[in-house]
């Protein structure tokens, strides 16, 4: 009886983690190589755009989308790499997308999702939402 314990305890700490969006899905080495899509920059991003950024998890969501995402500045352009999990399905995507940069804003190509500086926050929204929700910087 105390192995089962342990290992429910261990599979529910696991869960958890996923949950809270406890771990990021896009390493260091994933934007490590050459790009394989580029942004289309309409005007050079505001600086707080660049780096990498998760979505905080809404308190309304039982179980949220995750969005994850790194503007890099490679070579002479800008490129976007992005991760989206469906909170439902569990379906991801993870990879490099193109995307548009207007200044303070990003879109991404691949779910329109939009990354605006607001008051010096990130805050992302989705297409056909006005829920605006906080990026937090990755480490």
């Amino acid at each position: 009886m105390y192995p089962m314990a342990l290992y429910s305890l261990i599979v529910a700490l696991v869960l958890s983690l996923f949950g809270c969006n406890g771990l990021d899905a896009i390493g260091k080495q994933d934007i490590s190589g050459t790009p394989t899509s580029y942004a289309q920059v309409n005007k050079e991003p505001n600086p707080a755009l660049l780096g990498c950024f998760v979505r905080s998890r809404p308190s309304e969501y039982n179980r949220p989308n995750k969005y994850e995402y790194c503007l890099i500045k490679s070579g002479q352009g800008y490129a976007v790499y992005y991760y989206f999990m469906d909170g439902k399905s569990l379906n991801t995507f993870k990879g490099w997308t193109s995307a548009s940069i207007n200044g303070d804003c990003l879109t991404a190509d691949y779910d329109g999702s939009t990354y605006c500086v607001k008051n010096g926050e990130i805050m992302q929204t989705t297409t056909g939402s006005s829920d605006l929700h906080r990026m937090l910087p990755m480490n």
